[in-house]
């Protein structure tokens, strides 16, 4: 698995060099649907935490042609994810599951825990 691992990094690596957009995703769901997350901690061993956040978000929306999702900006379709801790700083912010989170869709918080909307809903 060591070196399985150790090529798949070796091979994100060139593949970012040449130019190539990585993305981010997995076909974990169910029971294994946290595992997901430590696909992120570990593409951000990989290729950093700023590479992987671009990766599940802004760069995933253009893949799939769809410049409004992944980005914060007027006009944009988006879901926010609200943790605690800067994911630049420390992946395990984002990447562990008993951290504190909450998803807002629409400027409402529809999972995590329970937060008061401050701001406008778009």
């Amino acid at each position: 698995n060591a070196q399985v691992l150790d090529a798949g990094q070796r091979a994100t690596q060139i593949a970012l060099d040449a130019g190539v957009q990585i993305g981010f995703g997995t076909d974990l769901m169910g029971s294994l649907e946290t595992e997901q997350l430590s696909g992120l901690r570990l593409q951000a061993e990989a290729i950093g935490p700023h590479q992987t956040l671009r990766s599940a978000t802004s760069i995933n929306a253009d893949l799939i042609g769809r410049p409004d999702l992944g980005r914060i900006v007027p006009g944009g379709v988006a879901d926010l994810l609200l943790i605690e801790g800067n994911p630049l700083e420390d992946i395990a912010a984002l990447a562990d599951p008993s951290r504190p989170r909450s998803v807002w869709q629409a400027g409402t918080a529809v999972g995590g825990e329970s937060h008061t909307q401050t701001g406008p809903t778009r």
